[in-house]
């Protein structure tokens, strides 16, 4: 078990583990090194809960590995893709040996927050990976693919109640905000330990309508938002258009219309997602 540690500025990867079996790299800081975390023919481990920030060989990288578990890891400025799964990696990666091939199979990858990966993919899933398993990820739409699948790849891709991976983009910290500076009407949703997908499926299922722009979500409640004038009223289960499992709604003094611009940051532990109309899907031709 690798856990709890803060590894920065290392000439190697922050944390390597080859034939790794029944492993867990969990809860640790890596920071500045020449990867973050690279596992070559792992089964049966979990990559949980790490801080991956600023490596120069990109994030997390795992091939010829079955039955990974990577879930709820942050990754931040990493010079490479954030994830990559089945890929060789030489382009980035100069530790990277490749000896156990490009495959892997059964390998889940939940609720991961990738952003600023440069010069590849946030999630790049290579050829060889079978019956892959993605489900509330969050990943950065900037110029490079937030989803990267090669051909050849039989990838499952499986969100909550059919909201797809990607239906929403992380904005910034505090409230999102329209293109000019407004606020949106709201509908609250309190949970307990709230995490991405949770506020993927409270949000997600009002999007058939066109109404939703996006969600805020804090430590203990999914703030879903909503075009102006879509709202009705303020009391849950009304004549109105407040959802009956809403905790409460707002529609008080907020007129903001259309896609969500930028964030305020007025609340540290709070978050803005915008939806993604468009999600960057691409494959290699």
């Amino acid at each position: 078990v690798v856990s709890n540690n803060t590894i920065r500025d290392m000439k190697e990867d922050g944390v390597q583990l080859k034939s790794a079996v029944l492993s867990s790299i969990i809860g640790n800081s890596i920071i500045n090194c020449e990867g973050g975390v690279l596992l070559e023919g792992g089964l049966d481990t979990k990559i949980v809960n790490n801080s991956v920030n600023g490596n120069y060989g990109g994030g997390l990288m795992i091939t010829a590995s079955d039955e990974i578990l990577i879930a709820g890891n942050m990754l931040d400025s990493n010079k490479g893709p954030g994830i990559s799964l089945c890929v060789e990696m030489q382009e980035f990666h100069f530790n990277f040996e490749g000896a156990y091939g490009p495959g892997g199979a059964n390998n889940e990858l939940i609720d991961n927050v990738i952003n600023a990966s440069t010069n590849a993919a946030q999630i790049h899933i290579g050829e060889g990976c079978v019956a892959t398993v993605l489900k509330g990820n969050v990943a950065e739409d900037g110029e490079d693919n937030q989803l990267l699948i090669d051909n050849e790849s039989p990838t499952t891709l499986i969100s909550s109640d059919d909201v797809p991976n990607f239906a929403f983009t992380r904005v910034g910290p505090g409230h999102c905000q329209d293109s000019l500076s407004r606020l949106y009407d709201f509908a609250t949703f309190e949970l307990e330990n709230t995490t991405l997908a949770d506020c993927e499926v409270a949000c997600g299922i009002y999007d058939k309508t066109d109404n939703l722009v996006g969600f805020e979500i804090s430590p203990l409640a999914c703030i879903c938002l909503f075009e102006n004038d879509y709202l009705s009223s303020e009391i849950p289960g009304t004549l109105g258009t407040c959802p009956s499992s809403a905790n409460v709604c707002s529609i008080t003094g907020t007129e903001g219309s259309g896609a969500v611009s930028s964030s305020l940051p007025v609340e540290e532990d709070q978050h803005c997602y915008k939806k993604a109309n468009h999600v960057n899907t691409d494959k290699v031709t």
